[in-house]
């Protein structure tokens, strides 16, 4: 019994590797963030619906994927961003992106992103059902990132 309660680490081994789960960032930029963060009232909530409280982008007030209020990332009507200081290192949509990246999963079905808002989720975890899971526009847009 001593000997299992006094080890404090683990060795990983010689071949440890974290899973690489990453997303385009422009993609997000030009798309995800305005077509579906912004669309959808993720930050600051939808008072016609119920949201009192701004939703996302009041920390206090969600368990995870704090947002940021800031300018729309200028994309010129294309999918990269114009102005690569928009999105430097520290930047509200830098943040937005790093919050939301946690939320996603390449298998964009069971990303918490598309569960919990579309209802799939546990009412603890997010209070109001958002959008359909039907909803095509979603779908394509939370699907593209997931191979980007």
């Amino acid at each position: 019994m001593v000997a299992c309660c006094g080890c404090t680490s683990v060795d990983p081994g010689p071949n440890f590797s974290a899973a690489d789960k990453s997303f385009d960032a422009d993609y997000f930029y030009c798309h995800v963030e305005p077509e579906f963060i912004v669309a959808k009232r993720c930050g600051p909530g939808d008072p016609a619906k119920g949201d009192s409280n701004s939703c996302h982008f009041t920390p206090s007030a969600v368990s995870g994927m704090a947002l940021s209020d800031h300018p729309a990332v200028d994309c010129g009507g294309g999918d990269h961003p114009v102005d690569r200081t928009q999105i430097g290192t520290g930047s509200s949509a830098q943040g937005n992106l790093e919050a939301v990246s946690l939320e996603m999963s390449k298998d964009y079905t069971t990303a918490p992103l598309f569960v919990r808002p579309s209802g799939g989720g546990n009412a603890l975890y997010h209070p109001r059902q958002i959008f359909d899971p039907g909803d095509v526009q979603v779908i394509q847009l939370l699907s593209t990132w997931a191979i980007k």
